[in-house]
């Protein structure tokens, strides 16, 4: 199912643009996508603006018939798309809105480069950084194997893993890529979506709690207690009634004025399941997880909270910051204080995993 090596991923940077700034340091090529040819080459490029057209894209002046651009260069790290460095390739393609977007194409252990900085600080211990390394290598390997059919594995924010380009590495964050290079957690063989998130707040999540997975080290139910040390272990949000009203309006689930926000019921791990709110036309019951998709996963910062209704406001009292499945990164990093290393700090989140190669996939 896994292709074996040299793996690349294909990261979704940008898209609904109008435009795209392209600097190529040193020589390049510009090929149509998918057949390959080649329609300029050059020694290098300085803000040049790529914009979509009638009947394909054109750089300044010189047009092309193609849907989608792919932009190879010689310099590693040569290649800028607006303000963000890029290693691999960048195709840039046109949408049914005749607006750009742009998928970048690399190895994966240079995609982790730009990946870890931005879920990890580069200051935590070596074995902190090294199991938030193999994580995300075993998310993006996973992707890459389920997503052929598609024209990215994975997106560049936050619904994937967030990836700034190669902009933001960090000597530390690419000293653990380094280090445990080619490494992904397995279940009988088989990678598995090892999801991760900043704090658990005591016991993490299933994954079926969220989505359609059913996977024996993402059966969640593992009690920690070592991400107390987190500013995120508890948290509150006031939001006001009539955002959330607009929120529902938006979404189909019209209410009328809000009266009352009731939990009714909770996951196996302790977190909101469902909540009904009742408004002075009618009530709605929705699902937690959409509720804090809604509101913003930056207030919102978990399902596991309480909630009430003050004059125009609501309150919500919360634990955690994020889904709960899987790896808890402060709890991670609480481990690696202890001295415990990252094939320890993994095994205890993930139970049941193994650490292979992934040149060993099938």
């Amino acid at each position: 199912m896994f292709a074996k090596t040299p793996v690349t991923v294909r990261v979704l940077v940008a898209e609904n643009q109008r435009n795209f700034s392209v600097t190529v340091e040193g020589p390049y090529l510009i090929k149509s996508f998918p057949d390959g040819h080649v329609l300029k080459e050059g020694n290098s490029m300085n803000h040049r603006r790529l914009v979509p057209t009638l009947k394909g894209v054109q750089l300044e002046g010189e047009g092309w018939t193609a849907r989608a651009v792919s932009i190879e260069v010689r310099n590693a790290r040569g290649l800028f798309l607006n303000l963000s460095r890029f290693r691999g390739t960048v195709r840039i393609l046109k949408d049914k809105n005749n607006l750009l977007y742009a998928v970048n194409q690399l190895n994966i252990e240079d995609y982790l480069y730009g990946v870890l900085h931005h879920e990890v600080a580069p200051w935590w211990p070596m074995e902190a950084l090294k199991a938030q390394a193999v994580a995300a290598r075993t998310y993006a390997f996973y992707q890459a194997g389920v997503s052929k059919l598609h024209e990215f594995d994975l997106k560049s924010g936050t619904s994937s893993q967030v990836y700034g380009g190669s902009t933001t590495e960090r000597y530390r964050t690419k000293m653990a890529v380094d280090q445990t290079a080619g490494q992904v957690l397995t279940f009988q063989g088989k990678v598995f979506p090892a999801y991760f998130h900043a704090t658990c707040a005591g016991i993490t999540a299933a994954a079926s709690e969220l989505w359609t997975i059913n996977e024996p080290p993402l059966y969640g139910g593992v009690h920690c207690g070592f991400c107390r040390i987190s500013p995120h272990y508890f948290w509150q949000a006031r939001v006001p009634l009539a955002e959330i009203e607009e929120k529902l309006n938006k979404n189909g689930r019209p209410v009328g004025q809000i009266l009352r926000i009731e939990v009714i019921s909770q996951t196996p791990s302790g977190r909101v399941g469902s909540l009904k709110i009742v408004g002075t036309l009618k009530e709605t019951t929705l699902a937690a997880k959409d509720f804090r998709i809604w509101i913003g996963g930056d207030r919102m910062r978990s399902t596991a909270f309480k909630a009430s209704v003050n004059d125009d406001m609501a309150e919500f009292h919360g634990r955690g910051w994020g889904h709960g499945v899987g790896l808890c990164q402060w709890g991670a990093l609480g481990q690696s204080f202890l001295g415990r290393k990252y094939q320890e700090i993994l095994k205890f989140y993930y139970p049941g995993s193994e650490i292979m190669n992934y040149e060993n996939q099938k």
